[in-house]
This record gives structure tokens, sequence and C-alpha cells, in this order.
């Protein structure tokens, strides 16, 4: 474990301030175990680092900074879970907006189709309609009505 500690960065200082990143008041209750255990294990390093049992302090450490990763990765977590669930949200807004634009596609559709089919049946109703105008026609038609003098006369100019 000492080969931890000579190659990568002091795990007790890492191990803070991952501690301090990670326990926030909004995410406290959400890592409020790992960063405990963190914190004790930081603690019982510290004191088998002042008995002088420098291996276990060495690996008391290491676990310090293992729990306060864990608290970092929930936050992580949490921050993705809340995403994915905004995300969500908006597929399924999507996706309601999808279905109800189909239903008015396929009414507008159908109305069209209705549209035609009453467009189709005018021409069938107009030969049966015939009889009657032509009744119409030979009846009597209006007698003219002569127009005004002042009518006339701009006619003839």
């Amino acid at each position: 474990m000492g080969a931890l500690q000579a190659s990568g960065p002091d795990p007790a200082a890492e191990t803070t301030r991952l501690l301090a990143e990670a326990d926030t008041p909004s995410t406290h209750s959400l890592v409020q175990d790992p960063v405990a255990k963190a914190k004790a294990a930081q603690q019982r390093a510290e004191n088998a680092r002042g008995a002088g049992d420098l291996q276990h302090a060495t690996e008391l450490h290491a676990l310090a900074l293992t729990w306060a990763q864990v608290a970092q990765d929930l936050v992580r977590a949490a921050a993705a879970e809340k995403q994915v669930a905004e995300i969500q949200k908006t597929v399924s807004d999507l996706e309601q907006k999808a279905v109800r634009t189909q239903a008015l596609i396929e009414q507008t559709i159908a109305r069209k189709g209705r549209a035609e089919q009453n467009l189709a049946a005018i021409p069938a109703l107009a030969p049966s309609a015939a009889p009657t105008s032509k009744a119409t026609l030979a009846s009597p038609k209006p007698a003219k009505v002569p127009a005004p003098a002042g009518a006339r006369a701009a006619v003839k100019k």
C-alpha cells in the first residue's frame, strides 16, 4: 500500500477534498453514510499514525479515500438519475404530442375522404334534378321592364 501513497496524490488530502465536494447541504442525506465512514476511517488512520503504525495508517487513509469516492459517485449517480428523469419526462411529452398529432392527421384524412365522397355524390344527384330544372326553364319568362329614359339616352350616345 505504500506504493499507492508514493505514486498518487496524498490520500488524506484527496479524501478531504472529495468529502468537501460531496457533503453539501443538498446532498447531505444522500451521502451521509459513506461520508461518516470516510471520516471514521480518517480518524482511525490518524490514531494509527499517532501510535506509530504507519502500515495500518496508510491502509486506513486508502479506505477513507475509497469511502469518499463512493460518496462522490453517489452524488454523480443522483445527478444522472435526475437528468434521466427529466429526459424521460420530455420523451413522454413528445410521445403524447405525436399521438395527438397522429390522431389529428387521421381525422383530417377521414374528413377529406368524406368530402370526396360528398363531391362524387353531387354529379349523381344532378341527372335526377335535371327534370325539375327543365320544368323551370319551360315556365313563362317575366316581361322585360323598360329602362328609365335617362338610361336609353346614355346607350344611344
